[in-house]
């Protein structure tokens, strides 16, 4: 074990890497999961729109109905940046710990090379599942409005 860590240093990281492990995880479905939510009831909402015959829709109704897509997808893309923030947060505190733990240090555990690759503390910067997240949510959504106009 590291240098200058006393026993219930360690013990005490021990329980707050479990802890950030499961919060990292937590947070990832959570994104998958309101991501889906929110793209099945819209593609629900313009299979429905777009299926079943109604009289076209006044320009009020039309206002409304692009309000409400736009401010329920308004709602779901915050949601999901507010659990990639708390992701971040939690994937963050592991790498803190990973450091405290000499994972990444050169001859640590292993001779001549550290037990973690370096870039392992930097990798998830370059995540991207966010951004698909919200392109999905944003081209469903102008999916939806591009359907209330044209039944107006």
């Amino acid at each position: 074990m590291p240098q200058g860590l006393r026993e219930e240093q360690l013990e005490i990281l021990k329980v707050l890497y479990a802890w950030y492990k499961q919060e990292v995880f937590r947070r990832r479905e959570q994104m998958m999961r309101l991501t889906a939510f929110a793209s099945a009831f819209l593609v629900l909402l313009l299979v429905t729109m777009l299926t079943v015959p109604s009289k076209p829709a006044d320009f009020t109704m039309a206002l409304f109905s692009i309000t409400g897509v736009a401010l329920f997808s308004a709602i779901f893309a915050y949601l999901i940046l507010q659990q990639r923030n708390r992701h971040q947060m939690a994937k963050q505190a592991l790498i803190e710990i990973e450091r405290a733990w000499g994972l990444y240090d050169e001859g640590m555990y292993l001779v001549g090379k550290a037990l973690y690759p370096d870039d392992w503390q930097t990798a998830w910067l370059g995540d991207r599942s966010v951004t698909v997240y919200l392109v999905v949510l944003a081209a469903l959504t102008v999916l939806v409005i591009a359907g209330v106009l044209i039944r107006s």
